[in-house]
């Protein structure tokens, strides 16, 4: 009985690690790797052994037969390897790359080393070099607890996900890691203070700023940020008041990744689901109490390229009680009926006319609605660039995240310039995670740009001894 990995796969990558068959990918180093839904386990070459199951830091995989005969995760893995057959192993070794191994002498360096960041592209990278260096680490992050997108940007209706915040805990309690909770980078310590006192300094302060579309009014009242309302729907410190008001019956989160749908799920959740979620008495009040009963998604491009993944989709639409159109616009429907890309999802849904202008229907919707940019917000009104008005009690923007300039370091375009992890200008100075490739990227692909990372700094850390003569 084969194993299946279910939509809750973080990309961590652990399961493919302990596999014995090597029959799960895409794998770190596959150039698919982080592009998509996941990793999937292929049906043909799976030997049952568990192992993928047991490492998985969110329980994300099942056996078969736990499943349902129509969970689409079951067609998920089957097609992934059928559209590509050359990922499938001979069951045995021969397909295992060979070993490589960093320079002993990396191993044995007494280094003390600086991780600014404790969320997961600081912990992965603590634990690569726990794992292949005696460095001692201390790990500075102005949270009171570690964690970050892991524990502050999960949606709290995905708690199979959110175990992974265990796996970073038990990290950072390694005798090795020295952690110091409540310390602001830039405020409380720079740059120059860290190199002074260590052999290298890693940053890995994710993105935490929401993108915004730059439109008038997109400040005024009704409006906010996604980073500020997941912030207050997860609990974050800095936010313990919701950032707008839950005003109905329509609600437009602006973007088609999985924060808008992570946004617009919860808005459109029952209050029992709400009571099985993990939140906040306040927020749980809240969004219980909100009058929201419609929600309109709207992306800027069309429905092939939105950006949400399969599992996402197919969680919200599956919302009890909740009906789902798309909105019928020019070149909708064909995209539709051409199935490429995130388009195929759409194939069955209804299509309609939606005049958003007016009041919604009674009953919960979920409108799709494509190819429309914003262009001002006034008024409890949103002008988009189709001439459609939108009226809504509130706005939210989801368009993606960002990284803020980092005192000291070079930036450009919400990055930190580098080279395998290297910061370009700089000696013994690293960056990882989102601050490195961008805001792309589940929680699990921190892992591999951590390791590369950290592979850059055991390699500089190795030329600068001699190496005995043998």
């Amino acid at each position: 009985m084969t194993y299946v990995v279910g939509g809750g796969c973080c990309s961590d990558a652990s399961c493919v690690a302990v596999c014995p068959v090597n029959c799960i990918h895409p794998s770190p180093g596959e150039p698919d790797f982080g592009q998509t839904d996941g990793v999937f386990i292929d049906p043909q070459v799976c030997i049952d052994c568990g192992a993928c199951a047991e490492a998985c830091p969110v329980d994300a995989i099942s056996p078969l037969d736990q499943l349902a005969a129509d969970d689409h995760r079951i067609a998920a893995n089957a097609t992934f390897y059928t559209d590509n057959p050359d990922r499938r192993s001979d069951g045995g070794l021969a397909s295992w790359g060979p070993p490589s191994f960093d320079a002993w002498t990396a191993a044995a360096l007494p280094m003390k080393v600086a991780i600014v960041g404790a969320g997961p592209a600081g912990l992965y990278a603590a634990r690569e070099l726990l794992l292949r260096s005696t460095a001692e680490i201390n790990l500075l992050d102005k949270l009171p607890h570690v964690g970050g997108l892991a524990r502050y940007g999960v949606a709290p209706d995905h708690p199979d996900t959110r175990q992974i915040v265990g796996v970073l805990e038990r990290v950072a309690r390694h005798p090795r890691i020295h952690l110091r909770l409540g310390v602001e980078f830039g405020r409380d310590v720079d740059h120059a203070q860290l190199a002074d006192s260590h052999d290298a300094v890693v940053y890995a302060l994710g993105a935490p700023e929401s993108r915004l579309t730059g439109m008038p009014g997109e400040d005024e009242a009704g409006s906010c940020s996604a980073s500020d309302f997941v912030a207050w729907y997860n609990g974050h410190p800095r936010i313990d008041t919701c950032p707008v008001d839950l005003r109905g019956p329509r609600a437009v989160v602006v973007g088609n990744g999985n924060v808008a749908i992570d946004i617009a799920r919860l808005l459109l959740s029952d209050p029992e689901r709400l009571a099985r979620a993990e939140l906040g008495p306040a927020v749980r009040h809240a969004l219980t109490a909100g009058e929201i009963r419609e929600v309109v998604l709207l992306g800027r491009r069309g429905p092939d390229v939105a950006a949400y993944s399969e599992s996402e989709f197919r969680e919200i639409v599956g919302l009890p009680g909740v009906t789902t159109v798309v909105a019928d616009a020019p070149g909708v429907g064909k995209a539709i009926e051409a199935g490429t890309g995130r388009a195929g999802l759409l194939t069955g849904v209804r299509r309609e006319a939606v005049d958003l202008s007016a009041d919604p229907l009674p009953g919960r919707r979920l409108v799709l609605r494509f190819g429309a940019a914003p262009q001002r917000w006034h008024d409890g009104t949103l002008d988009v660039s189709d001439g459609q008005p939108i009226r809504a009690g509130m706005l939210i923007s989801a368009i993606g995240f960002h990284s803020p300039p980092v005192p000291g370091l070079p930036y450009s375009d919400g990055r930190i310039p580098q080279a395998d992890g290297r910061v370009v200008g700089m000696t013994n100075t690293y960056v990882t995670g989102w601050l490195r490739r961008g805001s792309s990227g589940g929680l699990g692909h921190n892992r591999l740009c951590a390791e590369e990372t950290v592979t850059a700094l055991l390699s500089d850390a190795s030329s600068r001894i001699a190496l005995p003569v043998v």
